[in-house]
């Protein structure tokens, strides 16, 4: 019992107590989400190297457009077209709002019975 109390405190104290460590391991450092404070989802209106235009409607309330800024530090996830589906990650700054993720969300088509 006592030598597996000393091995323990051993792989403990081997371990560099300035890096963090990730509770889901090693992988979920390589693909990160990146910080945003706020999302927006629905259709994409509009499409440009620099920009993305989002539209969403809410019931009882008139339709909501936002355009986004995609920096090179933007992440997409998937095939930006007009009218997909996405919902943004973004942070707003003094030059607007910067997308920070973008995830495009795919239809999931039901198989025929």
């Amino acid at each position: 019992m006592i030598v597996s109390g000393a091995l323990l405190t051993n792989a403990a104290l081997a371990q560099d107590p300035d890096k963090p460590v990730s509770p889901s391991g090693p992988k979920s450092a390589l693909k990160s989400e990146p910080k945003y404070d706020s999302t927006f989802s629905g259709p994409i209106v509009e499409l440009s190297a620099g920009k993305i235009t989002v539209s969403r409607s809410i019931l009882g309330k008139p339709a909501e457009k936002r355009t986004f800024w995609i920096k090179s530090d933007t992440r997409i996830e998937g095939k930006l077209r007009m009218r997909a589906k996405v919902t943004v990650g973004f942070v707003t700054t003094d030059e607007g709002d910067i997308a920070r993720l973008v995830v495009v969300r795919t239809s999931q088509k039901q198989p025929k019975k």
